[in-house]
């Protein structure tokens, strides 16, 4: 079995950024409107919301707890818009592509929603965002955003 090395964790998350941008979708575990959350390894009073590029993975972790969870997907873009900027507002941290044994990369969500944008124009791909003019616009307020985590405003 492969050990969840830093350098792991950080090759399954470029994979997981990779193939949501390529897919244009999210993967998440749902049970009556409620979405799979972990608490935190990293930090004490942290939950982490749980997402994976693709059902497979989803489903790999519908047990236990989750047994009565069933994959459900969104569109990229609702991922960025409502997730990624939502949790950031809740101050609470994304899980993306964890493994069955519920091991995985905590992340700041506005960090992977850059992450997100900074893939789509590698590609040469735009999205059709809803709540935001155009990708640019939304990359610059991610980027305004985390840039203003240090400050006082």
């Amino acid at each position: 079995m492969q050990e969840n090395t830093n350098e792991n964790m950080e090759a399954n998350y470029r994979k997981f950024i990779q193939r949501i941008v390529e897919t244009e979708s999210v993967w998440g575990l749902t049970h009556d409107e409620t979405w799979a959350t972990s608490s935190s390894a990293e930090y004490e009073d942290a939950e982490v919301i749980l997402f994976w590029s693709n059902a497979d993975g989803a489903k790999a972790c519908a047990e236990d707890d989750w047994s009565e969870y069933k994959p459900e997907s969104i569109t990229l873009v609702e991922f960025l818009e409502n997730w990624c900027v939502g949790m950031y507002g809740d101050q609470l941290l994304l899980g993306p592509d964890w493994d069955a044994s519920l091991v995985g990369r905590e992340m700041e969500p506005l960090v992977v929603a850059l992450d997100v944008v900074q893939e789509l124009k590698h590609k040469g791909k735009t999205i059709e965002f809803t709540q935001y003019d155009s990708q640019d616009e939304f990359e610059e307020q991610v980027i305004e955003a985390l840039e203003g985590e240090g400050e006082d405003e």
